[in-house]
């Protein structure tokens, strides 16, 4: 093959290869230089996307600042935005910038108490700014660009079931604060059996309650106490169970295991972990005049001072001095009961006669007022104007579980009780090991 072309060249005149020869360099010259251009362009781009990229990292940086600090503040009365802002030295062209933005009217309802968290850079520029109205939800306002970005947000609750068995060694409230139940779900719980049980009275050392309550959770973290689902008191030999039940989507309410409501028309003790100091007697002696006058009602000792809640509602029917009660409250509750307050220490604001009163709501407070030899309430309960014996009365029952809910609460109710009887179960093996 060499040799053939080597005779084919020689057939071919001098001047003939000199130019095949030159225009073989040229186009070989030429393809060279076309491919450095380009390789020198794919350069030149990249290096130009690359710049540009930097240019809008370093533009991005110039529009939203790093938070260089972040405070907290609580909104107080006659607050706004712009108060609490030039309190924190944010500038005005700053604060106009979120004023103007889109959406900035979520942010002009300010409750008194509600907090503030404000990030700011380092030349004292919002970055962020959260309004916290609860411990899920608030408004936001975040820096973007040239304005800010506001919107409502609501954050996500997880409800976690929490046990608690406690026998009771002193008091109901010391014990369940020993076995680390928080004091909130322990009035809850007050409230709850307060219609069938006096805590002042009936309790006894060696009681027992055991209750299944809920903690809601926000982002891994407990926020709140939540309602007590389930609960089992005994005391005294008796057995009262209370389970909790959503008659709608914005009412509940605690029944027995077959349905009775739990609530009944009046509290069995109108102060909260006080004691009785003397009991309803129709042929006491009277410790100031030293005669022998009946004892129509109880005496709960408590600290002057201490709140006095209204057993039922009803309407207030007399407030004022009254001879040896003192500073006296009387509420009508309905044609057949009635009620009676004494030796209180001052009545609760917006008190007075014809005043609408609700069931656990204060009246009054614990005092010493007319005959007394010190600080307690003297209780009275009236029944067809009678005088009747407070701790023995049989109270009303508020109405039981609609009969055509009876089949569903029965199912929720099943299924409550053996989750605690699982939880106490658990609980007396790993105690017997």
């Amino acid at each position: 093959m060499v040799k053939q072309i080597k005779i084919l060249l020689q057939q071919f005149p001098k001047k003939h290869l000199l130019a095949i020869l030159v225009g073989a360099i040229t186009l070989t010259s030429l393809s060279f230089l076309s491919n450095t251009k380009l390789q020198e362009r794919e350069t030149s781009t990249e290096l130009s996307s690359s710049l540009r990229m930097e240019e809008l990292i370093e533009l991005d940086k110039t529009e939203r600042p790093r938070i260089k600090r972040i405070i907290s503040t609580t909104a107080k009365r006659n607050d706004s935005l712009y108060s609490i802002l030039r309190k924190l030295e944010v500038e005005d062209q700053n604060i106009l910038k979120i004023i103007n933005s889109k959406n900035s009217k979520l942010l002009t309802k300010i409750q008194v108490g509600n907090k503030f968290e404000i990030g700011l850079s380092d030349k004292n520029i919002i970055i962020d700014l959260k309004y916290i109205r609860d411990f899920k939800s608030g408004v936001k306002a975040t820096l973007q660009g040239d304005s800010y970005t506001i919107y409502p947000y609501e954050l996500p609750i997880e409800k976690v079931n929490v046990y608690k068995s406690v026998i009771i060694d002193d008091s109901m409230y010391v014990s369940g604060l020993k076995a680390n139940i928080p004091e909130s779900v322990i009035m809850d719980l007050v409230y709850i059996n307060g219609w069938d049980i006096d805590f002042t009275h009936d309790i006894r050392p060696g009681d027992s309650y055991s209750l299944i309550y809920e903690e809601l959770l926000v982002e891994g973290e407990k926020r709140v106490d939540g309602d007590i689902l389930i609960a089992e008191f005994i005391t005294q030999g008796k057995k009262y169970t209370s389970i909790r039940y959503d008659l709608n989507k914005n009412k509940s309410e605690y029944f027995s295991l077959n349905g009775d409501n739990v609530k009944k028309a009046f509290l069995r003790s109108p102060v909260k972990f006080s004691y009785i100091s003397s009991r309803y007697n129709l042929r006491r002696k009277h410790p100031i005049l030293h005669t022998i006058r009946s004892h129509n009602g109880v005496d709960y000792a408590a600290n002057r001072g201490s709140p006095v809640r209204a057993t039922g509602e009803g309407t207030i029917f007399f407030a004022g001095v009254k001879n040896g009660c003192g500073n006296e409250i009387k509420i009508k509750h309905s044609e057949d009961y009635s009620t009676r307050y004494c030796h209180l220490e001052k009545f609760s604001s917006r008190i007075k006669k014809g005043r609408k009163i609700k069931q656990g709501q204060t009246i009054g407070y614990v005092g010493s007022s007319g005959l007394a030899t010190g600080p307690h309430l003297h209780y009275e309960f009236h029944v067809n104007g009678k005088h009747t014996d407070p701790l023995r009365v049989e109270f009303p029952n508020a109405k039981p579980i609609n009969s055509r809910d009876k089949k569903e609460y029965t199912d929720h109710a099943n299924e409550m009780l053996s989750s605690l009887r699982n939880y106490q179960s658990l609980t007396n093996t790993l105690a017997a090991k």
